[in-house]
């Protein structure tokens, strides 16, 4: 069974454990962990606030665009009705638009789902506010992270009860509800 990579943004997120994952299975890479992941075959992004920044920004990548809202995307998604909790965060939204597609085998990296060594993405914080042509877009830069942590435990359990297995490779994480695997073991279990 192929693996289902979802990179998200958290802050112990790097490029080196990107390119080490490159080429296992099929990539799904959330907000603007595409510019650490230009080969990605999807790009997720869950907020409108995102595609009207950020969207334009992309032009250039090759994937599939993926969001609840169709804004600048090629596929929309709104949750998948076997889980009893729709995202949370994009990456979330990320894993379980995988499942939807009949992944069997997740590999989530980038999900800190805290803020680790006092940042909170692997990126600079969003802009609070940003104009685009006329409009105000404006961001919030993960201030929920209990409540990510408690509906991931959710999905987490709807994901078991499909039979669906998750690892958790992020280097820093609050979520102790998938197994831990490191970057380094998953891609030499690989190749």
């Amino acid at each position: 069974m192929t693996w289902w990579v979802i990179i998200a943004s958290g802050p112990s997120l790097t490029r080196a454990d990107c390119d080490a994952l490159r080429g296992i299975g099929t990539t799904i890479a959330v907000n603007r962990a595409v510019f650490f992941t230009p080969w990605a075959d999807y790009l997720y992004g869950g907020d409108a606030s995102f595609w009207k920044v950020y969207g334009p920004k992309t032009a250039w990548f090759k994937g599939d665009r993926v969001t609840p809202e169709k804004y600048l995307s090629t596929r929309q998604f709104n949750g998948d009705h076997r889980f009893k909790n729709f995202g949370g965060n994009s990456g979330h939204q990320a894993m379980q638009y995988a499942v939807s597609q009949g992944a069997r085998r997740v590999a989530l990296i980038g999900f800190d789902h805290k803020h680790t060594d006092g940042r909170k993405h692997c990126h600079e914080d969003y802009p609070r506010q940003v104009k685009v042509g006329s409009e105000i877009v404006s961001f919030g830069n993960a201030e929920c992270t209990d409540f990510w942590v408690k509906v991931m435990n959710s999905s987490a359990q709807d994901a078991k009860a499909m039979g669906v297995e998750i690892v958790n490779l992020s280097r820093e994480t609050a979520l102790t509800c998938f197994e831990r695997v490191t970057v380094e073991d998953f891609v030499n279990e690989q190749r």
